[in-house]
């Protein structure tokens, strides 16, 4: 029996307060062979729930700010000026992970920026005490429930010291703010030392963001999208989903639609599967996106963030910083 918790219908758990919640997270933990003494020592000042996450949970920018003022912030001077500052500081570790992963330098050193603006934005969470806090009292509770254990099993591994092991109210960590599963499937050893060491070297750092792009699905070559014209009025019935964007269609039936390139432009192949992506809602700028755009959204389920993420990159290929 876990202490302090009870079942409901056989698939449910609920506790009475906090404390009750531990008991019944850290029965699990030896449950699962774990370190329960690690677990004792990350969470012994932390009796209470983070409040300051729980707030950070209802509150997240991709989805509380417009889409513009999003992509400004994204876009910042300090994100733009400093990837072309780490392409060239990094250019070694970029072009080895690109040749290796088929992913270009510029995407990787765009997610770079966005999440932790190259290292200098890590979070100041304390991750266990954060995703306790979110198994407790969030809308995910079982996600971040198995995100604990597995950030148990990282600082138990010796890939970082439980006195370093912040990141974000989330749990994301590291320069590339990886989840803690994210970091036992994808984090790699870049620099060819034995580690996978996110958090100071970064050639782990892009190589691991690469390794993820390219698991995931990343083509290489391939756009992510474009800007298009709406020639005709769309279908009624057609759905878009809370992220603004279409169910996939090839490319021909776009094209059918009355959908067209911008100047300069062409689209791919017509069997190419397609979403319409409106940002700003119908009569404003309007994008087809294709599988890579897609591919960054598995990083984070944000259409804002992978157009934020993907037009820096596009930045970085155009050339000098002004």
């Amino acid at each position: 029996m876990v202490l302090g918790c009870f079942c409901i219908s056989g698939k449910a758990l609920a506790y009475s307060n906090y404390q009750d919640f531990l008991q019944g997270l850290r029965a699990e933990t030896l449950s699962r062979g774990l370190d329960a003494s690690l677990f004792d020592t990350a969470l012994k000042d932390q009796p209470e729930p983070i409040k300051k996450a729980i707030k950070k949970s209802k509150n997240q920018p991709e989805f509380s700010y417009t889409f513009n003022r999003y992509l400004k912030s994204m876009h910042a001077a300090s994100r733009v000026n400093g990837g072309f500052k780490q392409l060239k500081d990094h250019a070694l570790p970029l072009a080895a992970a690109e040749e290796k992963y088929g992913v270009p330098k510029e995407v990787i050193t765009s997610l770079w920026g966005v999440e932790s603006l190259y290292g200098k934005l890590m979070g100041d969470f304390p991750i266990l005490p954060s995703l306790a806090t979110l198994a407790y009292q969030s809308h995910r509770k079982q996600f971040f429930r198995e995100e604990f254990f597995r950030a148990l099993k990282i600082v138990g591994e010796g890939h970082i010291g439980l006195e370093d092991f912040k990141g974000s109210w989330a749990g994301a960590m590291g320069q590339c703010q990886f989840m803690p599963s994210s970091f036992l499937n994808y984090a790699t050893d870049g620099d060819g030392d034995g580690r996978k060491d996110i958090w100071q070297t970064p050639a782990d750092v892009v190589a691991s963001a690469a390794n993820y792009l390219k698991r995931r699905g990343w083509k290489e070559g391939e756009s992510w999208g474009q800007r298009i014209v709406l020639t005709k009025y769309l279908p009624g019935d057609m759905k878009f989903n809370r992220h603004q964007l279409s169910q996939p269609t090839s490319v021909t039936a776009w094209q059918a639609l009355g959908v067209i390139p911008t100047t300069g432009q062409k689209l791919p192949v017509g069997a190419t599967q397609a979403r319409l992506f409106l940002p700003e809602g119908p009569s404003q700028k309007a994008y087809l996106v294709y599988n890579n755009f897609n591919v960054i959204m598995k990083w984070n389920i944000s259409s804002a963030f992978a157009f934020s993420v993907l037009t820096l990159a596009d930045k970085f290929k155009e050339g000098q910083p002004s």
